[in-house]
């Protein structure tokens, strides 16, 4: 269901279905792994949360090579667009932002939270506004 509406709204909106993946798919699909964290949070299960976030990742990864085997026009990868190699290269940038942010570790930073989530929410703006801007 998810599929079928964002390639509607993609054709509606005169939008690339890049953008509509990366944008309206994947905070739809991402709604509940949101929720299961802000109530581990909420409970002081940090690490619950933190595993969570991570394994929820690591499995997203997955789906590429469950989807690289589902495509039957040969390989998935030679399919790419540049517009996916845009979200792409935000998303290794976020990745290395929060990296840095394993590696140099502070309590409170920008707007009383790290700099590693300030860097993130930076990265995911300018990936919205490029995209916007298209």
């Amino acid at each position: 269901m998810v599929a079928k509406t964002g390639g509607r709204l993609s054709d509606s909106l005169e939008v690339s279905q890049t953008a509509i993946g990366a944008l309206l798919t994947a905070v739809t699909t991402s709604l509940p792994e949101l929720v299961t964290t802000l109530a581990a949070l909420r409970r002081g299960a940090l690490q619950l949360a933190m595993g969570g976030i991570i394994g929820g990742n690591t499995f997203d990864v997955l789906f590429l090579s469950a989807a690289d085997a589902a495509y039957r026009d040969g390989s998935l990868y030679h399919a790419v667009a540049m517009a996916d190699l845009f979200w792409l290269v935000i998303g290794l940038a976020m990745t290395t932002v929060l990296l840095l942010g394993l590696v140099v570790r502070e309590r409170q930073g920008i707007a009383g939270i790290g700099f590693e989530s300030v860097g993130v929410l930076a990265l995911y703006a300018l990936g919205l506004t490029v995209q916007v801007l298209r």
